[in-house]
This record gives structure tokens, C-alpha cells and sequence, in this order.
């Protein structure tokens, strides 16, 4: 019986220590693998407004429907695709006046009709020719132009693949002064920011927001012959945080 149950505790003490070894966590090394890539836009995308006031609901439709429709019609004569135009919103709100005294009545106004539209420019060069264009014939409001690469989901990738090899290459860089090499990936961390286009940035629109609309030719002077947008680069970064087991 004594010996049954010293071999009992040799075997639990054997099995013991096999589940401390097992439970014994690796040795680790973190590292930040980071990279970034500037690439030219080859396209501009245009958010515009149509806007219209008027007391009568039905009259402020139709001149909203008008500048709208000339506004299509300039896209389509600077050879810009349907599927490159897409119409985003469309509003009507009542405008009152703003009372002097804290009671006193609001006074209805007109009724304010806003359409948003977004233009997709495939030829930069026409950028100042067609944003011209555009506020000669129905547009009175800019909201944004924002420069993107229509390649972009390629680049990220490549950026990717770059700060995963940028965190191998440290990692086994701190191993090597350790006198040891890296095993498998533990964990990895996406921390970076990626690029998608380069934007205006002010949000806050141009335009006179009248709800006359002159026509192209009465407003040929905001045309430019020359580009004078600077478009830039796009930054296309990635930072990740990665652990590798050391061997």
C-alpha cells in the first residue's frame, strides 16, 4: 500500500510539473512595423448644391429642377459618365423670419429646395473649366472638392505588405542582439490611419445661393484657362504592432 501511493505522488507530481511547463508563457518581442506611400489623385470629386427660394412651393421645384437639369447637362458636355454622377440628397424646408422680441411671431419667408449632387472628374486638367462651368449653370454652392486615386485599395495593400516586412525585419533586428531568432507571429494590431484623398476641407461651400440662374455664357469669367487647383499627393500610411515569438 506504501508503495502504491508513493507512485501515485511521484506521477502527480510528474504530471504537475508538465501542466507549469505547459502553462509557462513564451518569451515575446513587440515590435511597430510602419510605412507610407504618396501617390498622385487621378480624379476629383465634386459635391454640389442646387439651391432655390421661393413663398410658392410648386415654383421653387421647378427652378430647382431646371438649374439641376442644366447642371447634368454641363457634366455630360465635359464627356463626364452617368455612372460618375449621383444625386445624394434632397431637401425642402420652410424659412421663417427670426422674431425681435422673444414672442413674438415667426414670419414665413419662402420655401428652401436643395438638391446635392456629386460629380465625379476623371480629367484634372478640366478641374477649373468645369467648376465654371457648373456655377454658370444651376450650381450656387460648393460644398466640397476632394482629389482621390481611383487605384487606392491597390496602394494600401502594397502599404500593408510594406509595414508587415518593416516589423519582421525589426523584430528580427532586437532578436539577433539576443542571440535568438523570431518564431511565428503572436498578435498583430492595426494602429495607422490609411489615405484616401486629398480635400478641401472647408465645408463650408461657395456660391451667391441666389435662385436665378444666369446662364453658361453669362459667367464665362469664373472659366480659367490655366489649372490653378495644386492637387497634391495622397499619404498612404500604415502602422501596426506586432509580437513575435522568440526561438
Amino acid at each position: 500500500m506504501e508503495k502504491f501511493f508513493i507512485s501515485l505522488l511521484l506521477i502527480l507530481i510528474t504530471v504537475s510539473y508538465g501542466l507549469a511547463q505547459a502553462s509557462a508563457p513564451r518569451s515575446l518581442v513587440s515590435v511597430v512595423g510602419e510605412a507610407e506611400m504618396a501617390v498622385s489623385p487621378d480624379q476629383a470629386l465634386f459635391t454640389l448644391e442646387v439651391i432655390t427660394l421661393d413663398k410658392d412651393l410648386a415654383a421653387a421645384k421647378k427652378a430647382n429642377d431646371i438649374g439641376v437639369s442644366k447642371t447634368l447637362a454641363t457634366a455630360r458636355a465635359q464627356q463626364i459618365s452617368d455612372r460618375d454622377v449621383q444625386t445624394v440628397s434632397f431637401s425642402i424646408t420652410p424659412k421663417y423670419s427670426t422674431p425681435k422680441e422673444a414672442r413674438g411671431e415667426r414670419v414665413f419667408i419662402s420655401y428652401e429646395i436643395t438638391k446635392r449632387i456629386s460629380i465625379t472628374l476623371k480629367d484634372l486638367s478640366k478641374i477649373d473649366s468645369f467648376l465654371g462651368n457648373v456655377l454658370g449653370s444651376g450650381v450656387n454652392r460648393v460644398v466640397d472638392i476632394s482629389f482621390e486615386n481611383s487605384q487606392i485599395r491597390k496602394y494600401r495593400e502594397q502599404v500593408r505588405a510594406m509595414a508587415v516586412k518593416n516589423a519582421q525585419d525589426k523584430a528580427r533586428a532586437y532578436a539577433r542582439q539576443l542571440g535568438q531568432t523570431i518564431g511565428k507571429a503572436y498578435s498583430i494590431t492595426e494602429e495607422g490611419a490609411e489615405g484616401a484623398y486629398v480635400g478641401s476641407g472647408s465645408g463650408n461651400g461657395i456660391g451667391d445661393g441666389d435662385s436665378e440662374n444666369d446662364t453658361i455664357d453669362a459667367k464665362q469669367s469664373l472659366v480659367s484657362r490655366e489649372v490653378t487647383f495644386a492637387v497634391g499627393q495622397i499619404k498612404v500610411e500604415e502602422r501596426i504592432i506586432v509580437s513575435f515569438f522568440l526561438e
